[in-house]
């Protein structure tokens, strides 16, 4: 289990969020007075043994409709995912891992910024 609480910076701010909900494969740190959340989930597919663990940074803000002036609350997120089949590593995991973060956060973030935008 991860320590409680768990910290992010969004934008220059820090963020505390505290363990809000255990549930059996997933906990939830939150800060309701910033909107966010963070959900940690780990589960194991029966028939493959392939382990899925899942780590997702979700805020909320509040957005006016440019049309009718309405305002309402969206949520978006980040979401990275893993599937560690038997018999591989975590240091194999952690490697691909780092190959891909290596490859968006490079040329200051290019990869990432075309993703975000909409490239494929």
């Amino acid at each position: 289990m991860l320590a409680d609480p768990q910290a992010v910076t969004i934008s220059a701010a820090a963020v505390t969020l505290p363990r809000l909900e255990e549930r059996p494969e997933t906990n939830v740190y939150s800060s309701r007075a910033d909107n966010v959340d963070l959900y940690v989930t780990q589960k194991v597919d029966k028939k493959t043994g392939i382990n899925r663990a899942t780590i997702s940074l979700v805020k909320s803000t509040i957005v006016t409709d440019p049309i009718t002036g309405i305002k309402s609350r969206v949520p978006y997120s980040v979401t990275r995912g893993y599937a560690i089949p038997l018999g591989i590593t975590s240091a194999e995991v952690e490697a691909l891992d780092l190959a891909l973060q290596t490859a968006l956060s490079a040329s200051t973030y290019a990869l990432q910024k075309k993703l975000i935008a909409g490239e494929r």
